[in-house]
């Protein structure tokens, strides 16, 4: 991760460990606040603001981590993960998102998934598997 690290281009570019994604979802770690937001979703909001009161506002990837980590399951396909991963990312406005995988994606699987995000996608499979999407927004398409 240290050379993508180090590739990063702007503030927007957010790197996401699909991996460690995996192996953390294998392996919950509830606490109190975990528990009572899952029986009683409408306190949710209550929670964060009193819990995050004393805290320095979050990076951009690490909103996305936290955001991920309640939508995305192991129990889901890794495409599905993704286009809701995408989904995440365009919602807070990251620009391009570095996915690091465990392993490579089937063309069919990444061929679905920029359709279903209207992203374009890079991949390399050389050293790391790693999927790039680069957001395109309305605006950028009209330029062309």
């Amino acid at each position: 991760m240290d050379a993508l690290s180090t590739q990063l281009k702007t503030p927007t570019e957010v790197v996401f460990d699909y991996t460690h994604f995996l192996c953390e979802s294998q392996q919950p770690n509830w606490t109190f606040f975990d528990i009572f937001r899952s029986l009683l979703p409408m306190f949710n909001t209550v929670l964060e603001y009193q819990a995050g009161g004393d805290q320095s506002p979050l990076t951009a990837q690490e909103r996305l981590q936290q955001d991920a980590a309640r939508v995305m399951s192991v129990r889901h396909t890794d495409a599905s993960n993704l286009v809701q991963l995408a989904g995440l990312a365009r919602a807070q406005g990251i620009k391009e998102l570095t996915v690091l995988m465990p392993y490579a994606l089937e063309y069919r699987q990444m061929e679905s998934i920029s359709h279903q995000t209207g992203a374009q996608l890079e991949y390399s499979n050389e050293n790391r598997e790693w999927v790039r999407f680069t957001f395109i927004s309305d605006a950028d398409t009209c330029l062309h």
